[in-house]
């Protein structure tokens, strides 16, 4: 049986890019991978790699209003996400990309197919991977 990375070993890698100085174009990189979909998780460990390595300018805006609207085209919104994402953007922008108020919003306000393919808990993620496996 030969070994290739996963979706964890892949979110794993951008939680470190999230710690380290680098070049921005390494980091934006590695969002596509043939080893597995991006889960909440992968969302929500790149919006911190572009919170910790993207200055507060245009672009950074640019790109994360492009990573939001990929993981809601992925329905991969969970609370990661949306903590991620009100911890590094305005009120406004937040307003503008999930159509409510950060100090009121509710997970379960948004349009479900946002958060369709979202498993919480690692305990979740962990019977997910396996059922993968043995596939």
């Amino acid at each position: 049986e030969s070994l290739r990375p996963n979706v964890v070993a892949y979110n794993a890698v951008m939680n470190a890019c999230a710690f380290t100085n680098g070049d921005v174009q390494e980091n934006t990189r590695a969002e596509k991978s043939e080893h597995g979909n991006p889960d909440q998780v992968t969302y929500g460990t790149f919006l911190r790699v572009v919170a910790s390595q993207m200055p507060e300018c245009d672009s950074r805006t640019q790109v994360v209003t492009f990573l939001f609207k990929k993981c809601c085209k992925d329905g991969q919104v969970g609370n990661l996400v949306i903590q991620q994402l009100k911890g590094m953007v305005s009120e406004d922008l937040f307003l503008s990309l999930t159509g409510q108020s950060p100090s009121e919003y509710s997970i379960a306000d948004l349009p479900p197919e946002w958060r369709c393919n979202v498993v919480e808990g690692k305990w979740r993620r962990r019977r997910r991977f396996e059922g993968e496996r043995s596939d």
